[in-house]
């Protein structure tokens, strides 16, 4: 089973991106997924994203570009087109991509939503070769989708979950005094000032109780725990799961996060120890309960 990289989905700047790539280039990793998927105002220009590609191809790796989940104006497409040219596939999060002629490989990204087999089958029409299975799915699903969809399948097996995507961004609501919402506001995406490139890593929302619950990433919303399937790799492997993937949020730590996945699904390391390391290194709470059939903060 291969181990992909999901695109970066916070807003790091194109040094820190370089640098955490370096680090992917020599990584265990067959698939990386590149580019910006939330919002259009915290995208690197071709010109930075041209030699990761380049770089990550020289080193064996295969790089698919990643679509926005939202469409905002025709720029997106063509700077997608011109990415497309030097990679190896197109990862599409909305069926407006899907009119983009290309002879590379096509993959259905997560926020397509495809919770079956036959949303899997009819995609495949359009060309499609790859679903990736949206965070949110349970194990069943999965089964179903894997045995009667006849494509390869990625499942998402480490990161924080995306839980909400909007128009309006939740950093602007949640750092402003705003009590209408940005339109009303007269706010757009021209002239947000940018507010989560003063919080590149997002920020966490607490629970009245105190207890971490969501972590903010301009427009988008994450869990505050961290999904994880570590103890359910020897599952997917028995249902011929093509890869899984690891969400691109842990700078310091992919390098380890992505060896201690390699190591179990080599059969190197056993799942319950590996699940050890992974709680010790995350500094975030583990929860898989969404894979399960359970509620989805829930972790067995």
């Amino acid at each position: 089973m291969k181990i992909s990289l999901g695109p970066v989905p916070l807003n790091w700047g194109k040094e820190k991106l370089l640098s955490f790539y370096g680090h992917v280039a020599d990584s265990k990793v067959s698939n990386v997924y590149l580019g910006e998927v939330t919002c259009p105002k915290r995208e690197s220009s071709i010109d930075d994203l041209m030699p990761i590609i380049d770089m990550l191809r020289e080193k064996g790796k295969k790089v698919y570009i990643s679509s926005y989940a939202l469409t905002f104006d025709g720029l997106e497409r063509g700077n997608i087109e011109a990415l497309l040219e030097a990679s190896d596939g197109l990862e599409i999060n909305n069926l407006a991509f899907l009119s983009i002629k290309t002879e590379k490989e096509l993959v259905a990204g997560p926020f397509l939503n495809v919770y079956n087999w036959r949303a899997a089958r009819y995609l495949s029409r359009f060309g499609i070769k790859k679903v990736v299975i949206p965070w949110e799915v349970g194990r069943k699903s999965i089964e179903d989708i894997v045995e009667k969809s006849d494509l390869n399948i990625e499942v998402v097996a480490h990161g924080h979950l995306p839980v909400a995507l909007s128009r309006e961004c939740y950093t602007v609501r949640s750092l402003s005094s705003l009590e209408v919402s940005c339109q009303e506001a007269g706010i757009s995406r021209s002239n947000c000032d940018k507010e989560c490139f003063q919080h590149p890593e997002g920020f966490f929302l607490k629970a009245i109780s105190g207890e971490l619950v969501f972590k903010i990433n301009g427009p988008q919303v994450f869990s505050a725990k961290v999904h994880c399937l570590i103890e359910h790799m020897d599952y997917l492997k028995r249902l011929k799961v093509e890869s899984i993937r690891i969400e691109s949020q842990l700078e310091e730590d992919i390098d380890e996060v992505i060896n201690i996945y390699r190591e179990v699904l080599d059969n190197r390391l056993n799942e319950k120890k590996a699940g050890g390391r992974l709680k010790a290194l995350c500094s975030d709470d583990l929860c898989n309960g969404f894979f399960l059939g359970k509620p989805g903060w829930e972790y067995q």
